[in-house]
C-alpha cells in the first residue's frame, strides 16, 4: 500500500491517501482534503460536487455512508450492487455522486483478471473458484509463503498448485468419501479466505510488478491479425 501511495502521488495533479471506509475519522478527512484542493477563485455559494468511482466492490458507498453519518447508499459484500448513479447530499454545500463500479473491457495481461476475480471485484458467477484458487495458491507460494503457510499449517510447500490444494484439503478437513480431496470446496476456503483477510492483508501487485508486466506485454493484435487467429483457430 505504501508503495501505491508513494506511485501516485508522484502523478501531476493526484492526492492519494489510504483508507478504509468505515473509519469515520479518516473518511472525514477526505473532506476536508478535497475542499483544500479548490480554486482560490471559486463562487462560495455554489455547490462543491465530488464523483464517488472506481472498481467493483472496494467501498465506495461504505465512504459515503460513513460521511453523510447515515445508510444512505446500499451496500454488500459482493460487486456490483450500486446499480445506478445516485446524488447524495452531505452537507449543505457538498453534494456526492455515487457510481456503479466499473471495470476495464480488456483487462491484459491475462493476470489482470485473475487478480480482481480473487479480490472479489468480478462477480463470482461467471467465474470458476478452482481457477482462481489454482492462481492464488501459485501467486500466494511465490510472494507470501509464510503467510500460507501459517494458515493452513504446513510445514513446507508442495511444488504443484494441485499438491498445495491437496495438503490445505487434508488439513481442513476437505474431503470426500475415501479421503478423495473435495477440489470445490478447498478452492473456495483458499479463496474467501483471502478476500477476508485470514491470511493477513496482503497485496496481489506491487507498482512494480506491473512495471514489468507493461514492460513484457505482448503488442495488441490488430483487428485483421484477431480475424486471421480466430479463422485458424476454428479449422
Amino acid at each position: 500500500t505504501a508503495m501505491w501511495i508513494e506511485r501516485l502521488n508522484s502523478l501531476e495533479g493526484v492526492t492519494a491517501v489510504e483508507m478504509q471506509g468505515n473509519i469515520s475519522g479518516r473518511a472525514k478527512s477526505l473532506l476536508q482534503l478535497g475542499i483544500s484542493q479548490l480554486p482560490k477563485d471559486r463562487n462560495e455559494e455554489k455547490p462543491i460536487t465530488t464523483m464517488i468511482l472506481g472498481i467493483p466492490n472496494v467501498g465506495k458507498s461504505t465512504i459515503i455512508n460513513t460521511l453523510a453519518g447515515r445508510k444512505i447508499a446500499k451496500t454488500g459484500n459482493i460487486p456490483a450492487v450500486t446499480k445506478q448513479q445516485q446524488r447524495i447530499y452531505i452537507e449543505q454545500n457538498f453534494i456526492l455522486l455515487d457510481t456503479p463500479g466499473f471495470l476495464w473491457p480488456r483487462l491484459t495481461p491475462h493476470s489482470c483478471g485473475f487478480k480482481l476475480a480473487v479480490s472479489g471485484a468480478i462477480k463470482d458467477a461467471v467465474t470458476e473458484f478452482e481457477d482462481l484458487a489454482f492462481w492464488a495458491v501459485r501467486y500466494l507460494a511465490d510472494n507470501y509463503p509464510n503467510e500460507l503457510m501459517g494458515r493452513y499449517n504446513l510445514e513446507s510447500l508442495p511444488d504443484t498448485e494441485m499438491e498445495i490444494l491437496e495438503a490445505i484439503a487434508g488439513n481442513r478437513g476437505c474431503l470426500g468419501r475415501g479421503g478423495v480431496v473435495n477440489l470445490n470446496k478447498v478452492c473456495q476456503v483458499v479463496v474467501l479466505d483471502y478476500r477476508q483477510a485470514k491470511m493477513g492483508r496482503l497485496s496481489l501487485e506491487t507498482p512494480a510488478q506491473v512495471d514489468y508486466e507493461l514492460a513484457h506485454a505482448p503488442p495488441d493484435e490488430t483487428a485483421k491479425e484477431k480475424r486471421k487467429r480466430i479463422k485458424l483457430e476454428r479449422r
